[in-house]
């Protein structure tokens, strides 16, 4: 992997964080993902989920709302908490 690959696998955010004490590994978070960026292997509760895609999330919280045991947070960058953006520039135009 070139050094360029790596500053750009590292510089994703991970906005799921499955705490591994917690999960059960039931394979719910997996099944209800619209994005389908979590992945557990099936009918296997030796391995915790893996997020394969975290800069595709569209932190929706289904992952979070479904868990039976709360081992999933979703974590939102500080870009998306703190917008500094206006309405107008974000969407590109006003609707009268």
């Amino acid at each position: 992997m070139s050094s360029d690959a790596k500053a750009i696998k590292k510089s994703v955010h991970n906005p799921i964080r499955i705490d591994p004490e917690t999960c059960v590994k039931c394979n719910l978070c997996d099944w209800i993902c619209p994005g389908d960026l979590i992945y557990k292997e099936e009918d296997n509760r030796e391995t915790l989920p893996v997020i394969a895609y975290p800069d595709e999330c569209w932190y929706c919280g289904l992952c979070q709302s479904i868990c039976p045991v709360d081992a999933i947070t979703v974590i939102f960058p500080d870009q998306m908490i703190n917008c500094q953006t206006d309405v107008k520039t974000l969407l590109g135009k006003v609707i009268e």
